[in-house]
């Protein structure tokens, strides 16, 4: 069995905290952002489902780049080895396609939701069950502790378009 460096090791765990942590943090605060501009809860008995929308709606990491490895063909294109590719989460997770024509509008009950947030395939995000667990237990938590949440200013978005987020969300209890 092949094991991984130390080398590999440390550069994974690197990966996983400030990935985790980013995305965790930006998915929190354009969550609370998105709920209270919409002037919505999430019911707490379907949190989860809630937090795939969330999710989905307003994806942390709007865009990542891969490089092709071998010449490919997608549609009628052809992609050579060695292009850069981006693809841009926020858009699919928005695309009418696949969402159909309430690809749009926030829907905290969607049962539904293929969102691809975390990626897919091999590049799937290695946190996102841990990234899960933690939006359920703060957004559950924040419920419960600040029922009567709401904005006290509006927002600066961080600059940047790679990952979404906010420089601060100022809020009254």
């Amino acid at each position: 069995m092949e094991e991984l460096t130390e080398q590999e090791m440390v550069s994974t765990c690197v990966l996983l905290l400030n990935a985790g942590h980013e995305a965790t943090v930006n998915t929190t605060v354009n969550g609370w952002w998105t709920l209270l501009r919409h002037d919505v809860r999430p019911d707490p008995e379907n949190l989860s489902t809630a937090v795939e929308e969330l999710l989905r709606y307003d994806t942390p990491l709007q865009m990542f780049e891969r490089w092709v490895l071998d010449d490919i063909e997608i549609g009628d294109v052809t992609l050579p080895r060695g292009s850069e590719v981006a693809l841009l989460f926020g858009s699919a997770n928005r695309d009418p396609a696949r969402f159909g024509p309430t690809a749009d509008v926030l829907d905290l009950g969607r049962a539904d939701n293929p969102h691809i947030t975390f990626g897919a395939g091999i590049h799937y995000c290695l946190g996102a069950p841990l990234a899960r667990l933690e939006l359920t237990a703060v957004f559950g938590e924040l419920l419960r502790r600040a029922p009567g949440l709401r904005l006290a200013a509006e927002p600066v978005w961080k600059p940047g378009y790679v990952i979404r987020g906010f420089e601060e969300l100022l809020v009254e209890v």
